[in-house]
């Protein structure tokens, strides 16, 4: 993983809240996969993006590795201007839904949303996955709350997300767009197969550019917000 994804990464957990970092267990295994995060907590330090950072390194292995990371303050300005260039700029769907997911209880759809709108630029690949994964949590989540039972045929999850909306959509003026919607969704979930992370990649694989990212991001992000919109409505 590049050091601009670690950076990324580092200054979104910063950012929602997180302010203690350490290793997933005292063992020298875990020790040293949280070296790389480590050092880009350090280095965010050093250029000025974190208002105070206190490391702590363990001893017993004669490594001196990092174990503990405390960070105290948050985000400085220019951390803030950081990460905003990292995610891009914010469009009209991310703050709504940032509003809707103050009054919607799905902690999963949330992170699913966060995650592919702030890889859309440090990480094109992670995003699609992402965005494939937010629709996907989201019709399911529907589904669940309506008292239904999801399909493991992900094909018939539109359909039964609609359904289960009670929405009737047939000869009326939306019909086509619905029919499109459902197009879209599809389409980020070929998107996915053949350039998301979620299965490995092919070693002649092109990697999505960026903006192919953020198309598939700000899709996937409007397509939730017109099916949470409705479940509200009809709550």
């Amino acid at each position: 993983m590049s050091m601009d994804v670690l950076l990324h990464e580092v200054l979104r957990k910063i950012h929602s809240g997180m302010m203690s970092f350490k290793s997933d267990s005292p063992s020298l295994d875990d020790i040293n996969r949280f070296q790389s995060f480590a050092k880009a907590i350090v280095h965010a330090q050093s250029l000025g993006y974190i208002e105070q950072m206190i490391p702590h390194k363990e001893h017993y292995s004669g490594n001196g590795h990092y174990d503990l990371i405390l960070v105290r303050g948050g985000l400085t300005h220019e951390g803030v201007l950081k990460l905003q260039e990292f995610s891009g700029q914010p469009t009209p769907v991310d703050e709504t839904l940032a509003d809707l997911f103050e009054r919607i209880s799905s902690h999963s759809i949330r992170e699913k949303w966060e995650k592919a709108l702030n890889r859309r630029v440090t990480d094109p690949s992670g995003a699609i996955t992402a965005a494939r994964a937010l629709l996907e949590t989201t019709l399911k989540w529907i589904i669940e709350q309506r008292g239904r039972i999801p399909t493991d045929n992900n094909k018939e999850l539109f359909s039964k997300a609609i359904d289960a909306l009670g929405l009737v959509v047939k000869g009326k003026p939306i019909e086509k767009t619905i029919e499109g919607l459902n197009s879209i969704i599809w389409g980020i979930g070929d998107m996915r197969n053949k350039h998301g992370d979620a299965h490995g990649a092919a070693s002649d694989a092109i990697s999505p550019t960026k903006s192919e990212a953020g198309l598939c991001v700000n899709l996937a992000g409007a397509a939730a917000l017109y099916l949470l919109e409705e479940f509200e409505s009809g709550a």
